[in-house]
């Protein structure tokens, strides 16, 4: 009984703490209740003011908007920039150089569209905003390592970008624009009057001589830009002070130039005070290897005379100085007879343990003496036939001479640590392009081996030295070859930027646009070629593309005759003489030309073509119908070929054999609509009107401008009785050709026809 009691006393203790521990549960839960809803009172309280807060400030930017709505459209070019910042530096992934570029390029447009094209001279507002996203641009590209170049952009589009970083102070970045504005375009005065400025400002004495130069070939008679340069060079230039002094007083020029006090006075100032800087340092200098310091600084400046006074001073107090007796060679080779007296120098260079032997060998080349300059190198290369640059030098040199086999040999019998050096490697791909371009010239297509060849070998020199712009400029000639006209472009790009003087760049570049049709840009580059390339035969050949491509055949005939003056062997300059004066109806030309082309290259498929179709259309049938046997003996799929030799047996009364060739030019290619054009022709000729019919349908769909095929239609639907399908088709006609007058005249009649048989229908009273 006991026990039973305790046992139930022991329960309702249990249920007793049970219950009090429910109870402090339920009294924590209720204060957390009221904690939540104190909570949640705070946090609506927040939202509410935080809302009106927005509202607010977005009522304030609604605001602003409507005061200055050009604002608006920034938003867009922030969020531009900010993609741009991420692709370029956030994503963890490198990204290739052509991306990066085109990147760049889409930041830059996005930031222009709200600086239109304006005159300076009336208009100086930029777009309120536009300057800090300008800045931060600017900024972006130069984290990106980025150059002017980089960026695809038109000739005006880099002025005014310029134009854009020169208001917020990023001075280089703007020359940098004006300077490329100014390669795409030698005629943008703009872009060289703001460049002209950046260099005033910042003292580049001698970039703004080059910047005036160029303003006085575009305005001649500018008077404030000639007596800007006459003071500018006064007392290092007396040839040109002379001639802009004769000019301002045939403009009657006022003032003489040392009364002006300006801008321009200051310059000159600071012109002369370099000069006398010069003359002082190598008065107060004491020792030889300052002097010859002094004198490659003379040289940057333009003072030839004055770095050779410097250097003879400097051989005056150590004739033992070797560096001396090199740069004395260096300038005594840049003068004409001077030869005899520059290898004196270098020899006693050479003598004093200077590497000589590659400026040696140029100084003889230069002097003509060709075989004495390959000579040098040989003998070097016995004693020392690891030094790649030697070697490299004597391989070009071989090329040079039209030697491609002796070059060969000499990187062939190179020892293998030679080949650690970028140099014969960018001789192997020149090598490599070289043939490409034979088999070109002998064949008409390009060898495509040949070209990977190439391109494997400059990039291995690029392994080797990727600051190598020879190596980038032999891969971007590779790729455009190729036909991959982005890649080459970046390649290019990287060229300009690490030999930015060599002058094969701008007739890289034209031949670049050309190759993209970009025919205003490759002229600009061509004409910048032909101030640096004196007599080379590929400056007028890319004009004479250019006037053939604009339908200037006169003028592009005349370039290619240039061309062919300057290398008479120049097969793609012959060859388009010949297409010029075969569409001029010069057909005397034009077969001299072909004759010459077939019997110099007998395997050029399209020397032999074109012969082919100037016996045409001088009416020799027979004669053509030799060629293009010759031709297809040569290649039996050639499609055209077999296409105009089925021509020639119709024209030859040949009818019933035109039929095979023109099939099997057919069953190569059946997308060639000349070929169904001419068995149309063809069945036309046997009656065969049905099929003829549908020769000349097919000659349309793979062709939906050919003229022929569409008239040959029209007729034959004009000649039955659907007249509905006939007036469609010489609508076709004229569609293409708008004045053609048969297709005019056979409409009116189609039409007159129609309403004639319509109004015989009408119930008569």
């Amino acid at each position: 009984m006991q026990s039973t009691t305790m046992a139930i006393l022991t329960l309702y203790g249990v249920l007793g703490v049970a219950l009090f521990a429910l109870w402090l549960k339920h009294k924590s839960v209720i204060r957390q209740k009221e904690r939540m809803r104190d909570k949640l009172g705070s946090v609506e309280g927040n939202l509410t003011e935080t809302s009106q807060r927005l509202d607010l400030l977005s009522r304030g930017v609604d605001t602003i908007l409507s005061g200055t709505p050009q604002v608006h459209g920034l938003l867009g070019v922030h969020r531009s920039l900010e993609s741009a910042e991420s692709l370029l530096f956030n994503q963890g992934i490198p990204i290739s150089n052509s991306e990066s570029c085109a990147i760049a390029s889409h930041a830059a447009k996005a930031v222009l569209k709200h600086h239109p094209e304006r005159d300076p001279e009336i208009d100086a507002t930029i777009t309120p905003g536009l300057q800090p996203l300008s800045e931060r641009l600017a900024a972006m590209l130069s984290e990106a390592e980025m150059k002017a170049e980089d960026i695809e952009l038109s000739a005006g589009e880099h002025r005014r970008l310029g134009d854009l970083f020169h208001s917020v102070e990023r001075n280089d970045w703007a020359a940098d624009c004006f300077h490329r504005a100014n390669e795409l375009d030698p005629e943008d005065e703009f872009a060289l009057r703001s460049l002209s400025e950046i260099q005033r400002q910042k003292g580049d004495l001698e970039d703004l001589d080059r910047s005036l130069e160029r303003l006085l070939a575009i305005s001649p008679d500018d008077m404030e830009v000639l007596k800007e340069q006459a003071l500018l060079l006064d007392g290092n230039d007396p040839t040109r002070v002379t001639r802009n002094r004769k000019r301002l007083e045939g403009l009657g020029a006022s003032q003489s130039l040392s009364e002006e006090e300006s801008e321009i006075t200051d310059i000159a100032k600071r012109a002369r005070d370099a000069h006398q800087g010069i003359e002082s340092a190598l008065s107060q200098s004491e020792s030889a290897a300052d002097l010859v310091e002094r004198a490659a600084k003379q040289i940057l400046l333009g003072e030839v005379r004055g770095a050779l006074e410097s250097v003879e001073m400097a051989l005056d107090m150590d004739a033992n100085n070797g560096p001396a007796w090199l740069l004395q060679a260096r300038l005594l080779a840049a003068g004409k007879g001077n030869t005899k007296a520059a290898l004196k120098s270098i020899r006693r260079a050479n003598a004093l343990g200077e590497y000589t032997v590659v400026m040696e060998s140029e100084i003889l080349e230069n002097d003509s003496r060709t075989d004495a300059a390959i000579q040098v190198l040989e003998e070097h290369l016995k004693k020392a036939p690891t030094d790649p640059e030697a070697r490299g030098k004597l391989s070009l040199l071989w090329l040079s001479n039209g030697s491609n086999d002796s070059s060969r040999r000499v990187l062939d019998e190179a020892p293998d640590e030679s080949w650690e050096s970028a140099t014969l490697h960018i001789m192997r791909g020149r090598l490599y392009l070289e043939d490409s371009d034979e088999h070109r010239d002998n064949t008409g297509k390009h060898e495509q081996m040949l070209l990977i060849d190439a391109l494997v070998a400059f990039d291995k020199a690029i392994e080797h030295d990727r600051e190598s712009g020879l190596a980038w400029l032999g891969r971007a000639r590779a790729l455009r070859y190729q036909g991959t006209y982005n890649e080459a472009e970046v390649a290019l790009v990287r060229a300009r930027r690490l030999i930015p003087d060599h002058t094969s760049i701008p007739l890289e570049e034209a031949h670049l646009s050309l190759d993209a049709n970009n025919l205003e840009r490759a002229n600009a580059l061509a004409i910048e070629a032909t101030t640096r390339l004196k007599n080379n035969s590929n400056v007028p050949f890319i004009r004479g593309i250019i006037a053939a491509r604009q339908g200037r055949l006169e003028e592009a005939r005349n370039f290619f005759s240039s061309t062919l003056d300057i290398d008479p062997d120049h097969v793609r300059a012959r060859l388009n003489r010949c297409s010029a004066a075969l569409l001029s109806e010069d057909l005397a030309q034009a077969l001299d030309d072909a004759d010459h082309l077939v019997n110099a290259r007998p395997e050029h498929e399209l020397a032999r073509l074109r012969r082919s179709e100037i016996l045409m259309n001088h009416g020799d049938w027979a004669e053509a119908e030799t060629e293009l046997r010759n031709l297809l003996k040569q290649n039996s799929k050639h499609t055209m070929a077999l296409v105009h030799l089925g021509t020639c047996m119709i024209a030859a009364d040949k009818s019933e054999q035109a039929e095979r060739p023109l099939n099997k030019a057919i069953e190569i290619d059946p997308s060639l609509s000349e070929a169904w054009y001419q068995r149309g022709l063809l069945y036309l000729d046997f009656g065969r009107v049905a099929e003829a019919m549908s020769d000349f349908e097919e000659a349309t769909r793979s062709d939906p401008h050919h003229i022929d095929a569409k008239l040959r239609i029209a007729a034959i639907l004009h000649e039955g009785d659907d007249l509905d399908k006939a007036i469609f088709a010489w609508r076709q006609v004229l569609d293409i050709e708008p004045q053609h007058q048969l297709a005019r005249r056979r409409l009116i009649e189609s039409r007159d026809l129609m309403a004639s048989r319509q109004a015989s229908l009408l119930p008569k009273d």
